[in-house]
């Protein structure tokens, strides 16, 4: 970007200020980044498991499997229902509970050093822990209608339940630690069954259909955003207590579609929904091993419920006890949380080009190698996580290109003889913003992809305008601009007549805004510190918040898909330049909830522009 009232350079010129003036800009004038791949966050590949659609065998007790798993059950043989555990091959029967009030729901911990179930021994249903010995019993809600269905979070920190109150089944969550409890929705009618994912990124849970009352559905919700929710059943007759599968790949639940309750296994995006039960008799509660080769389940093939395994494709079922009483509800602990990891987009190398790179648990993909003349810049994936737009020089100028996430199919979208930089995706994809100083200074504009030819200038102001970054809700742009005299972040309400606000409003630089994905907060980078750090605020400018302390260059932040971590480029690992003019910059990620700082990807080379693939599922956009 040029500054107001300055000559216009030639396009060799700007090679070289684009790295040092594009918005206050990339680092004080540093060289910018190198890549190679890192632990992060995001559910961990496995191979696709497809629930196979062949119809499974009819219940029939067979050989018990050598297996010492302990699994937590219900069952009334001394005339109340109780709390039990037992190995999963039947042996090593224990009570737990003994009380004249029903003892149900049991939830295993994950650490597997407590057991939550529920109890009306107090009167109403409230949830109460034990230790799976039958020592420490606790109890842990006081709601004076009741609370049911307890589902506890991969890391053992929280429980999910559902609190009864007179205006409607609300679904809460706990935090053990300090007893903090938080309503996670009462948007849907009847709620139950909450299940959180093994990343802990989701909760899944069930409730009437809003469009057919008389059915019930297993929904998919955001923890980051309780509104933003799929139906993933969507189905004729009712489904209900859906359970992940350990990978997060899969969800079992119990359907009653055909008449009678099966057991059934889908995707985790809702496709590919197979019954593994089948006959005239009911079949439900299923449970997950933490191998997640075998589930448990109750059913009543002979006219009492009890206990049976079977395989996750609905073969091999085998029956696990065979009392007299009704044996239900049982429950495998719950895996460890499942380690989320990231895939990065950044670019990578030290002088004035770079190269475009994936970085991913310790390995290293070049999608795009840079040469002595081309650089490739500023990266940005594509809602879905299929596509990554980016900037390079091929011809001399910047030009926003976009590809396959693979490198394929490569389209220069923008073709230019102008400078185009800073590409973002529309959150439904359609569009991209950009910036470009084809006016003669850089503005914000706006190209649709399935027509290139439609570009649109928004912001047509003649002092500098760029690094675009959308609302969740694609209705506005917030970005930096220095029509004031110096770069402030403003927003651009697309919806609302085009309506601006300058939000960070200081005499520093303020550049390089990122929107949350999830929320209202927009990160950025300003020095009037005195230091390049990373400050948080509102989208109405309210709250202002320092994430940085370090005397050192923090750039280029984004956010993680969840909107729980930002990352950054910082070159705060280097105490002094490796050679003049040069500084060599890692990347790092900033936990919002703990304010910790972690490095993700630091060693020889440098590093910068990191973006966060976004899960490829079809998300929760709203």
């Amino acid at each position: 970007m040029t500054r107001r009232g300055s000559t216009r350079r030639s396009p060799r010129d700007w090679i070289v200020l684009i790295l040092m003036v594009v918005l206050g800009l990339s680092g004080c004038g540093a060289a910018l980044p190198t890549s190679a791949w890192s632990d992060l966050f995001q559910p961990t590949a496995g191979p696709q498991m497809t629930p196979v659609p062949t119809p499974p065998p009819a219940i029939t007790p067979t050989r018990v499997p050598q297996e010492t798993e302990r699994l937590a059950f219900v069952s009334d043989r001394t005339g109340n229902r109780e709390i039990f555990v037992m190995n999963v091959d039947g042996s090593g029967l224990a009570r737990l509970t003994n009380d004249p009030g029903n003892d149900e729901s049991p939830a295993w911990a994950p650490n597997r050093q407590q057991i939550a179930f529920v109890s009306d021994r107090d009167g109403a249903p409230n949830i109460y822990l034990i230790n799976p010995d039958g020592t420490s019993l606790r109890q842990l809600t006081n709601e004076s209608q009741g609370a049911v269905d307890p589902a506890w979070s991969p890391d053992s920190a929280r429980i999910a339940y559902v609190a009864v109150r007179s205006t409607g089944r609300v679904l809460m969550i706990l935090n053990l630690a300090d007893g903090n409890r938080s309503e996670f929705s009462r948007e849907l009618s009847d709620i139950s069954r909450p299940a959180f994912s093994p990343d802990g990124r989701f909760l899944a849970f069930s409730a009437l259909d809003p469009y057919d009352e008389d059915n019930r559905d297993i929904f998919l919700a955001s923890l980051a955003n309780a509104s933003r929710l799929i139906n993933l059943t969507n189905a004729e007759g009712d489904d209900d207590h859906p359970v992940f599968s350990p990978d997060g790949r899969r969800i079992a639940f119990q359907s009653r579609r055909d008449g009678t309750w099966k057991i059934y296994v889908m995707n985790a995006d809702g496709a590919a929904a197979t019954p593994l039960t089948e006959g005239p008799d009911d079949a439900l509660n299923p449970s997950w091993s933490r191998d997640g080769q075998r589930l448990a389940f109750t059913a009543n093939e002979s006219g009492t419920f009890n206990l049976y395994t079977m395989r996750d494709n609905g073969e091999e079922i085998q029956q696990i006890s065979g009392h007299r009483g009704n044996e239900i509800a049982p429950a495998f602990p719950s895996p460890p949380r499942l380690p989320i990891i990231a895939t990065l987009a950044v670019a990578t190398g030290s002088g004035g080009t770079r190269s475009l790179t994936l970085v991913t648990q310790g390995q290293e993909q070049t999608l795009r190698a840079r040469t002595p003349l081309v650089d490739y810049i500023t990266p940005k994936w594509s809602p879905d996580g299929t596509k990554i737009a980016y900037a390079a020089n091929l011809d001399g100028t910047y030009n926003i290109y976009v590809m396959n996430a693979d490198g394929s199919e490569l389209v220069n979208l923008t073709n230019s003889e102008a400078n185009d930089l800073h590409p973002a995706w529309s959150p439904d994809a359609t569009r991209i913003a950009f910036e470009s100083d084809r006016s003669g200074n850089w503005e914000i504009f706006v190209i649709t992809l399935d027509d290139a030819s439609n570009v649109r200038n928004l912001t047509n102001h003649p002092g500098d305008d760029g690094n675009p970054t959308w609302s969740p809700d694609g209705t506005r742009i917030a970005f930096a601009s220095n029509r004031t005299g110096h770069f402030d972040i403003y927003v651009l309400d697309m919806s609302a007549g085009m309506q601006l606000r300058n939000i960070s409003n200081h005499p520093a630089a303020d550049v390089f805004p990122a929107w949350s994905p999830v929320s209202e907060q927009i990160v950025f980078r300003s020095d009037r510190a005195g230091t390049n750090e990373l400050f948080l605020v509102e989208s109405d400018g309210r709250r202002v918040q320092r994430l940085t302390f370090d005397q050192a260059d923090n750039t280029t932040p984004a956010w993680a898909p969840t909107g729980e971590r930002i990352i950054f480029a910082s070159n705060r690992s280097q105490s002094v330049l490796r050679r003049p003019g040069t500084r060599n910059y890692g990347i790092y990620s900033f936990d919002l909830a703990s304010l910790t700082i972690e490095a993700i990807l630091v060693n020889e080379r440098s590093h910068e522009y990191p973006a966060w693939r976004p899960q490829q599922r079809p998300d929760l956009r709203p």
